[in-house]
């Protein structure tokens, strides 16, 4: 039977990676992308039990007065808290460490993404139940975090990661590899965590490109437009576009108009349709 705090853990979905050699090679790896792409502070979510954060210190202490100020998110209250005093002392040891306790998801913008930390690093062992929506809250400023390592459900690496026209392709691959570039670090064994958890894991490695795939203008209405074409066209992935799409809406129209072959499925559309596409719809919608 599970005490108290290990029903607690689970219900945070909390698995505690307790395998070194990949907890070090996380944080290096975090560690040397940062200090490449010259950034002023790295955020780690969901320290933990610092697998992946002592071996970061390290590195941190290494590095002496010009290491990058560290900021750690933690939505554990009693594990925020001993971070908390943790932190004192390691700034006597002239490391500059802050915490949040708080659920990223809700901590404000101007808390974790001020001036000062820009640009950030950020790594992080994520929750599997929240993996996704905390990708995509952070994805959504590449000019201001030049390189993310993350640790997913290997299911949805995968798909962060993804091949054109390739099953695991779809509108969270676009999304992301529209401004992001993804690389695969690591395969992570459920054996690695504790307590195990039932599926196996991933680490990837993304770093912002220099410009998007499609040019979807920095402002609001073109994003949620960019967005809305990607969730219509793959509404019904395993439908040709001119079957899936409803006829007369702005998205079939803007399929025609952009001279786009209707018997392909959205999975098959190559950057340069998806271009054209979206730049149709923009148009339409003007």
């Amino acid at each position: 039977m599970m005490n108290p705090a290990q029903t607690k853990r689970r219900a945070l979905g909390q698995h505690f990676l307790r395998d070194q050699s990949i907890a070090s090679e996380i944080a290096t790896t975090a560690y040397n992308e940062a200090r490449k792409t010259g950034c002023s502070a790295i955020l780690e979510i969901g320290p933990g039990r610092a697998a992946i954060t002592d071996p970061l210190l390290d590195l941190l202490r290494q590095a002496g007065p010009s290491a990058p100020p560290l900021m750690l998110c933690e939505r554990d209250v009693e594990l925020a808290a001993q971070w908390q005093k943790r932190a004192e002392a390691l700034r006597d040891q002239g490391i500059a460490l802050t915490v949040e306790s708080a659920d990223f998801l809700q901590l404000p913008e101007e808390v974790w993404l001020p001036p000062s930390r820009v640009p950030l690093a950020v790594m992080s062992n994520l929750p599997y139940s929240a993996g996704t929506a905390i990708l995509t809250r952070m994805a959504a400023f590449p000019e201001k975090i030049p390189v993310m390592v993350l640790m997913f459900q290997a299911e949805v690496a995968r798909r962060v990661r993804a091949e054109p026209d390739t099953k695991a392709w779809g509108s969270l691959s676009i999304w992301i590899q529209n401004r992001w570039d993804v690389e695969k670090l690591l395969f992570v064994p459920p054996a690695a965590f504790n307590p195990p958890p039932k599926v196996d894991s991933e680490v990837v490695v993304l770093r912002r490109r220099a410009a998007p795939r499609v040019n979807v203008p920095r402002d609001p209405a073109s994003e949620k437009l960019w967005e809305g074409l990607l969730h219509a066209a793959f509404a019904h992935r395993r439908k040709m576009l001119r079957s899936g799409l409803p006829p007369g809406s702005p998205y079939r129209i803007a399929l025609d108009e952009a001279g786009l072959d209707g018997t392909k499925r959205a999975e098959a559309l190559s950057w340069d349709e998806w271009s054209l596409f979206f730049t149709a719809l923009k148009a339409k919608l003007s």
